[in-house]
């Protein structure tokens, strides 16, 4: 059982609903990603705008980083850069199941 069905107290999930969780996990986990470069991008665009449009040295500091952030999730709740559906998709790449590894295989010639 995963740590998720423990807290909500699912017991086993059937496979479908597992792997609903994982496709929501990692698209919550893209949104993050972008919101996250989005506002490293924001805060260098605002740093253009200069300290007194935010009141001074001291609060221009402090509020941008907020400002940044704020608009950096609005972008992403509003479709964003497009980053997010991209990087769920790889995301989506290592987490399917694809059936048995090569190394879980027995091996030729042995026998178990």
């Amino acid at each position: 059982m995963n740590e998720l069905s423990n807290l909500l107290g699912l017991g086993a999930l059937p496979a479908q609903t597992k792997t609903d969780m994982a496709a929501l996990k990692a698209t919550e986990t893209a949104k993050d990603f972008e919101a996250v470069f989005l506002t490293q991008f924001v805060d260098q665009m605002m740093k253009t705008a200069g300290d007194t449009a935010f009141g001074g040295k001291d609060q221009a500091e402090m509020w941008r980083s907020f400002m940044s952030e704020a608009v950096a999730k609005h972008l992403v709740e509003q479709g964003g850069l497009g980053l997010a559906g991209s990087v769920r998709n790889m995301l989506g790449a290592y987490t399917r199941d694809t059936g048995p590894k090569a190394d879980t295989l027995p091996a030729q010639g042995v026998k178990g």
